[in-house]
């Protein structure tokens, strides 16, 4: 048998997982083509290098608080590696640790418990610093509406502080990337305002999301791009506009995979984003940016995703919920590999 190991279950553990193919079978492996770790000197360049808006300790001169918007577990971001830096840099610009809060935008997700924050954050800062679960229910406050008449709440202890930072990451996500103002919308809005956003999820999505991270004040990003190892292999920061639309660039470049001219079998990994089950159909990104069709007409899919956590929780799109709509079957035959589930929470999953 042919052994092939694949990267599994990103925030628990990250052992290799290991798939057997018979010998006679051709098994070709497609890797993105990713980069090295910039490592700590890499991180500092880019936060002094900033793009759209002065160095943060700079633009953070003057002001007396600050909120870190993270995002939780089932992205890979390692915000534990980057927030001392940006920390350090609140700091210079005279904003104390005692006078930041981490807030973990969560959007429709589940809170994250202790042990979720030790691993997001790191052990120091969950013993020493505020570090908040948004709730897309209580504490909001109305800011307005958008352009396309959209109510939008956000969080409250976010907008008690003068400085409001995006920490998440540069990803593809179907046709487009996430990170930026995503981290805002919908990750610390109300839950009606992610719910009317979903809903306009392809009528220019990301001006309404640029739009509405002005209205908030979220206007500084600190946005890394990962590697097939998770390490940190590009970082943008500044304007969240500006330094966004750079880090797209550099994703346009390091996601790259190339996709095969055909295949009778595909098998499509959802990691780094493998913690839950409602996340794996973003295994299938490497086709989204492409025209080609790989498939024949007995093609049969396989999409893979660890699930540790099982289905998962999202209180817009996930099982009857108001926006989950009537699942379609899909366009030919497919398998969904997890160890973390039976047959009953795939089933709640299509």
């Amino acid at each position: 048998m042919q052994e092939i190991f694949v990267p599994w279950a990103a925030w628990y553990g990250k052992a290799p997982f290991k798939m057997e193919f018979p010998d006679h079978w051709e098994v070709a492996v497609h890797h993105m083509r990713g980069g090295p770790d910039i490592g700590d000197a890499g991180i500092r360049q880019a936060l002094q290098e900033t793009i759209g808006a002065p160095p943060l300790r700079e633009f953070a001169r003057g002001r007396s608080s600050a909120a870190i918007l993270v995002d939780d577990l089932s992205r890979p971001t390692p915000a534990f590696r980057l927030l001392p830096y940006v920390l350090e840099e609140l700091a210079a610009a005279g904003i104390g640790a005692d006078d930041v809060k981490i807030i973990c935008a969560l959007a429709a997700h589940r809170p994250m418990t202790r042990d979720d924050l030790v691993k997001k954050v790191g052990l120091d800062i969950v013993d020493t610093m505020q570090v908040l679960n948004h709730n897309a229910y209580e504490n909001l406050e109305f800011i307005g509406y958008s352009s396309r008449g959209i109510p939008i709440w956000v969080n409250r202890d976010m907008t008690s502080c003068e400085v409001r930072i995006a920490l998440g990451m540069i990803t593809p996500r179907g046709g487009m990337f996430g990170g930026g103002a995503k981290l805002l919308i919908p990750g610390a809005c109300g839950q009606q305002t992610i719910m009317l956003n979903h809903r306009h999820v392809h009528e220019n999505f990301r001006a309404h999301l640029s739009e509405v991270a002005k209205m908030a004040g979220v206007t500084y990003i600190v946005n890394p791009l990962l590697n097939e190892n998770l390490e940190i292999s590009g970082l943008v920061a500044g304007d969240t506009d500006a330094a966004f639309a750079r880090g797209c660039e550099l994703g346009r470049e390091q996601y790259a995979t190339q996709v095969p001219d055909a295949f009778d079998i595909g098998v499509f990994s959802a990691f780094p984003k493998d913690t839950e089950l409602c996340q794996a159909g973003l295994a299938m990104t490497p086709l989204s940016g492409t025209k080609k069709n790989p498939f024949n007409e007995n093609s049969t899919t396989v999409m893979c995703s660890a699930s540790p956590e099982g289905l998962g929780w999202h209180s817009v799109l996930g099982p009857g919920t108001a926006l989950r709509g009537k699942p379609s079957p899909p366009p030919r035959r497919t398998i969904l590999f997890s160890a973390g589930i039976n047959k009953w929470v795939a089933a709640a999953r299509v």
